[in-house]
Formats: C-alpha cells, sequence, structure tokens
C-alpha cells in the first residue's frame, strides 16, 4: 500500500512517500524566508550584462535574481518580437523564481509564469494546450482537451495534469477558474505595487504534496497536525467521498515517523555510506561542482562467476541510487562509478535500470550514457535546497573539509614552531605547549621530549587543551 504521511511543526514539516513499508519520496521545508521557488515577484532591472545575455532583478530581497534575457520573451514570440522589445535599467518586470538563492548566488528567474493547481498548469505567456503523456486512453485525452478549450482564454497555455483523468468537468473547471483567478490577481497587484515585492507565494509543503502527490495510487494520507488535516479536507470539499475517505488525523501517542518505521530510514540519509541489502555499499561524496557516487562489492562475494557478481551488485546499485536521488533531492552533475564490466550488454541493461527508475522521479532526471571506464553521467533538475543544505551545516572542527591533521602531524608543526621561536626569534626561558591528548601522547614520548629539550636547551611542559580540533595548540614561554 501506497501512503503519503506528514510530520507537520510550527518550526519545520517533513513529508514522506511510503510504499509497502518502503520510504520512496521525502521532502522538509523550514518555517523561514529562503524557500522561494515559484514565488512571483514585481521586480526592477538593475543591471545588463549584454555579454552573458543576463540581468540582474531586484525582488526587494538581499539578493538580485539572475535572469538570462532569453526568458523574458513568451516561449512562442517570433524573432521579430524579440528584436522590438526594448528592456532597459529601472524597467519593471513580473517574474517567478525558478531556483533558490545559495550562500554565493542569488536565485533565478523567468517572466515565462506558470501556475499549478491540483488538476492542471496555468501558462499566461503561451498559446498552447497540453496533457500528460501518463494519460493514454485517446478518448479521455480529448474529453479533457474539449473542456479546456472551452474556457482558456485567448493567448494562454495549460497543461493538463495525470490526476485530473476521469475527474468531471464541473471539478476540472472549477481548478482552471481558481488558476485564473489567481493570475487576474498577481496582474492587479503587480499594477498598484510601487516597488519590488512579493506577489504570489508558493503553497508550502504539505498542500504542494497533496497537489503533486495524491493520485489514484495514493491509498491514504495521514498528517499529525490538525490545521494541516483540515486544509486538506477542505480541498476535496465538493469532490467525491472516496478521495476525502483516504485522508486522516493521526492522534497516536507515539510520534507519526516512528509509529509507520520511517524516522530510522531519514536518519540514515545523512550517511555518506549505503548498505545494499546484499552487502555492497554505495558511497557519496558532494563537491561544489558535482555528486559522485561510487559502487563497491563490499562483503558481497556472489554464488556464481566473478562477472555475474558484479552485474548483480551493480543492477542492485542502480535502482538503489535512483531512489537515494529522490530521498536526498540530489541535483545538478552526478557521477556514477559502477564496478567494471567487460559486456556491452550487461552494460546497457544497467541503463536501462536506472532510465526506468529514475523515470519515477518528479524532477527531471537525464541518463547520459556510460563511459569506457563505467562511469555514468546523470543530470537532475535542482530548483530548491537539497536535504543537505536544509539540515546540515560545515563542521566548525574541520570546516567541512572532513579531515584534520593526524596527531602526527600536528606535532611535528609544533615541532617546527619550537625552534622557529628558539632558533629565530631566540625567545627566553622555558616553554609550556597546550595541545590535544592525542598530539600530547607523540611529544610527551620519553626519548622524543629528551631529544627535544637537550636540541633547544630548555624545559619542556605540557597541558592538555580542551579544544575539540586537535589542530589548534598553544607555546607559551616562561621566561
Amino acid at each position: 500500500m501506497k501512503m503519503l504521511i506528514g510530520n507537520v511543526m510550527a518550526e519545520e514539516t517533513r513529508m514522506a512517500v511510503v510504499e509497502d513499508g518502503v520510504l520512496r519520496d521525502f521532502a522538509i521545508e523550514r518555517d523561514d524566508e529562503t524557500h522561494i521557488v515559484n514565488h512571483i515577484y514585481k521586480g526592477v532591472i538593475k543591471n545588463i550584462l549584454p555579454a552573458m545575455q543576463a540581468a540582474f532583478v531586484d525582488l526587494g530581497r538581499k539578493k538580485n535574481a539572475f535572469l538570462y534575457l532569453g526568458d523574458i520573451f513568451p516561449r512562442a514570440a517570433t524573432k521579430e518580437e524579440i528584436q522590438q522589445t526594448h528592456i532597459s535599467v529601472g524597467q519593471n518586470i513580473l517574474v517567478q523564481v525558478i531556483k533558490e538563492e545559495t550562500d554565493t548566488k542569488g536565485p533565478k528567474v523567468t517572466a515565462n509564469i506558470s501556475l499549478a493547481g491540483r488538476y492542471g498548469v496555468l501558462m499566461p505567456t503561451v498559446d498552447y494546450i497540453g496533457v500528460s503523456k501518463k494519460i493514454r486512453d485517446e478518448a479521455e485525452r480529448n474529453r479533457l482537451r474539449a473542456i479546456v478549450e472551452s474556457v482558456k482564454p485567448k493567448g494562454m497555455g495549460l497543461i493538463i495534469r495525470t490526476v485530473a483523468k476521469g475527474v468531471e468537468e464541473e471539478e476540472l473547471l472549477h481548478d482552471i477558474h481558481y488558476l485564473l483567478g489567481t493570475w487576474a490577481g498577481i496582474q492587479r497587484r503587480y499594477k498598484l505595487a510601487k516597488k519590488p515585492t512579493l506577489l504570489y507565494r508558493e503553497a508550502d509543503l504539505v498542500m504542494r504534496m497533496i497537489r503533486d502527490y495524491f493520485t489514484f495510487d495514493i491509498k491514504k494520507v495521514i498528517v499529525d497536525d490538525k490545521d494541516s488535516y483540515e486544509r486538506i479536507c477542505q480541498l476535496f470539499t465538493g469532490t467525491k467521498e472516496s478521495w476525502r475517505g483516504r485522508i486522516e488525523y493521526y492522534e497516536g501517542q507515539q510520534p507519526v515517523f516512528e509509529a509507520y518505521q520511517i524516522e530510522e530510514d531519514v536518519r540514515r540519509l545523512k550517511y555518506r555510506k549505503v548498505t545494499l541489502p546484499s552487502g555492497a555499499t554505495l558511497v557519496f561524496d558532494r563537491t561544489e561542482a558535482l555528486t559522485v557516487i561510487d559502487v563497491n562489492s563490499g562483503k558481497y562475494t556472489g554464488n556464481s562467476t566473478v562477472q555475474d557478481t558484479i552485474f548483480h551488485v551493480n543492477k542492485e546499485a542502480a535502482a538503489e541510487i535512483s531512489r537515494q536521488l529522490r530521498l536526498r533531492d540530489i541535483g545538478g552533475i552526478i557521477i556514477i562509478d559502477f564496478i567494471d564490466m567487460a559486456l556491452p550488454s550487461q552494460r546497457e541493461e544497467i541503463l536501462r535500470i536506472l532510465e526506468r527508475e529514475t523515470a519515477l522521479d518528479r524532477m527531471k532526471t537525464r541518463v547520459l550514457g556510460m563511459t569506457a571506464l563505467n562511469l555514468v553521467e546523470i543530470t537532475r533538475k535542482k530548483s530548491r535546497q537539497g536535504l543537505h543544505q536544509v539540515q546540515f551545516s560545515p563542521c566548525d572542527v574541520c570546516g567541512g573539509t572532513g579531515y584534520l591533521y593526524s596527531p602526527e602531524s600536528v606535532a611535528i608543526q609544533i615541532i617546527r614552531r619550537l625552534r622557529d621561536m628558539v632558533h629565530v626569534r631566540h625567545i627566553k626561558g622555558d616553554l609550556l605547549i597546550q595541545a590535544h591528548r592525542d598530539v600530547l601522547s607523540i611529544l610527551q614520548d620519553k626519548k622524543r621530549k629528551a631529544a627535544m629539550e637537550r636540541e633547544l636547551a630548555r624545559s619542556l611542559f605540557f597541558e592538555e587543551s580542551t579544544h575539540a580540533n586537535r589542530e589548534v595548540f598553544t607555546i607559551l614561554s616562561h621566561e
């Protein structure tokens, strides 16, 4: 059974998709102002960079937004229309955020607005009607298209979502009219606004998950917050009773994620290493430019030939990697180092598994192929902050590198500093060394201590430092 489970607090919201006891998708959102994807702003162009075909737009936030000039024009704009459009600094512009800001960059925006509803997505800047490819019944596709054509304003576009399959005309029209009313309200606020400001706020995580995930295959929605439960129920007012009957307010004593055995799965998402059922492992390493995933056979030895063992591990890894990309919300460039396979047929099968599994991802994901070194290149759309950015910050001890100098390396640095103090700066008196206990265990070795005291012609004293970072040390002179 497939369920959507929500843990809602004032400070943080967590939503999980669970199928037959397996965590399939996970999202987290904090109650702050950093989550601005799909928000719509009245902006002012502050700077134009012709060489980069870009402009920077003031949204009334701390950082200006980046706008690709090609995104200013409607998707169906002709070359002549683009050439006739004049863009200047100080010009007002209506934009929508498509990528959140980071520590070093502002958000990315577009002038091609889209508004997502329960059954459709309104695109005010393009004249187009689309129907989800997952609706394969041609008669149903024609029915939905005819309903939309009867109400869609000229010059606007609308995409019909998968969940609209089988929906009654009245219900679908209600959703479309709601989107059209929302767009009209945004335009009115845009005209009235005197400065850069927020005009439209995207729904919170609970409502987005209901909108995007609550389809016919979701048998139950469970949330532990009364207000969220009532908002979800209100969303289905006037719809079929079968939809409302699948929504449940959780009132158990045990936290909802623990009651449904999700908490431990979520906790494991912070680990660098993922163990597969066979005993093989995946290792995730993040860099500024990309994410690298290494596949290791680990304890798995198999019961057949070496090639069969490798192929089994790689198949298992391909399916789990696709799941982990969704759970960890890893975006951008992804490189996977599979165990070497000699047979081209096996390589092709691994790519087929990746393509099949990533097709389940709501974020656009492309499997670009496998190199001769069995490296697979994948790109995954990145618009919001991933799980890593939301939940973690760089370590104060190691500075985010994950490494510290070894005790031996720090001891050598101290010895180098002692020699400089005595032979170069000619500091007098005995010396007190405050350092981490692991470093002191090396420096206090009887032979090493005696040799240093003879060389420096003075006594050395030691004191254990309470600092968590073993790289930190202090040398004091007792003159």
